[in-house]
């Protein structure tokens, strides 16, 4: 019973110690509370998340079926690369490769098939090819989903790092691993060393944490957009008016608005734009898939993103309707 009491407290001094370190969260708590305080009411709950997890890998993986052709040892194979690439690919090592490795051989193979289809004479292991080669192109999409939605490099990338969100006063490394996004978007048939790509994409978890962040900067904004609203009769101003308490509030607005949370806002917008070609081309590429549509819809395509951009125009909004009424120039 003592041991699980000192492991309960432990956990909730873990715990605590990830919220206090969470700067941006207490940037909003703090704006928020500030706000309540100079017209005496309380904060307003926080809205639901939005934030949409990834799927299941085991939901998403699509089978794809093996492309049987004989005939390997013949002479022409042997020369073009076709008989040692299939045979390092069936060897022990190969069939236990993992997803990058696996498009990086489909892409070598197709390669492949097209130089051994310029050099061979036999028309018999010519539509032996011909017809392994139709196979293959139609699979490679399949291979390419399946790496996005099911490598561990992949799917490392697309969740948050952790409950926090990003630092607001710290550099957000992502270079590598945007270019590396980048490449992996705008694959070809022609493009080798896929494997490059995996490192950067796995290591550097970019993605996922500023979905995150984009989301509940959306939630907390929306909050607090709905907690001036409700204020705003309180907020008296004009002619032979008290301008105490909108003086406060105009304070609170320069101070932690204009001073923090807006450059914030600002990093995150930038964060999402460095990745939003990539992002959008992954979204035109890939298969139609119900139980990724949401996911998809929200990130790749970008509505979470208009949603955030709402929330920011809706903040502002109320605070330029305020200073209009109260006649306040900025």
């Amino acid at each position: 019973m003592v041991i699980r009491i000192v492991v309960f407290i432990t956990a909730l001094f873990m715990l605590s110690g990830c919220l206090e370190s969470d700067k941006a969260r207490a940037q909003f708590e703090n704006y928020q509370s500030r706000l309540a305080n100079v017209v005496n009411t309380e904060p307003l709950p926080l809205e639901k998340s939005a934030y949409i997890e990834l799927p299941r890998k085991r939901d998403l993986k699509l089978p794809v079926d093996d492309v049987r052709m004989g005939l390997l040892d013949a002479y022409e194979l042997r020369e073009c690369g076709l008989f040692q690439l299939i045979a390092d690919r069936n060897s022990i090592l190969g069939k236990v490769q993992d997803a990058f490795r696996q498009l990086n051989y489909e892409v070598s193979l197709l390669n492949t098939l097209e130089l051994c289809l310029a050099d061979v004479e036999s028309d018999a292991l010519r539509e032996q090819l011909l017809n392994a080669q139709k196979q293959k192109q139609r699979q490679l999409s399949t291979v390419y989903w399946n790496t996005l939605v099911s490598s561990d490099a992949w799917r490392q990338q697309l969740t948050p790092a952790s409950v926090s969100l990003i630092a607001p006063d710290k550099p957000f490394p992502h270079s590598e691993a945007l270019l590396a996004i980048n490449a992996y978007a705008n694959l070809s048939e022609r493009d080798a060393d896929i494997v490059s790509l995996q490192e950067p994409i796995e290591k550097q978890r970019y993605l996922g944490s500023v979905f995150h962040s984009m989301d509940e900067s959306t939630r907390w904004l929306n909050t607090i957009t709905k907690q001036l609203y409700r204020d705003d009769l309180l907020v008296i101003c004009g002619a032979n008016r008290d301008p105490t308490r909108l003086n406060y509030l105009r304070n609170v607005f320069d101070k932690f608005f204009i001073g923090e949370v807006q450059p914030y806002l600002s990093k995150i917008n930038g964060l999402y734009l460095d990745a939003q070609p990539a992002l959008e081309t992954l979204h035109r590429q890939l298969p139609e898939n119900e139980i990724f549509l949401s996911y998809n819809d929200a990130y790749f395509a970008g509505n979470h993103y208009q949603n955030f951009q709402q929330a920011v125009k809706d903040h502002v909004g109320y605070w330029q309707q305020l200073f209009k009424r109260c006649n306040v120039k900025l």
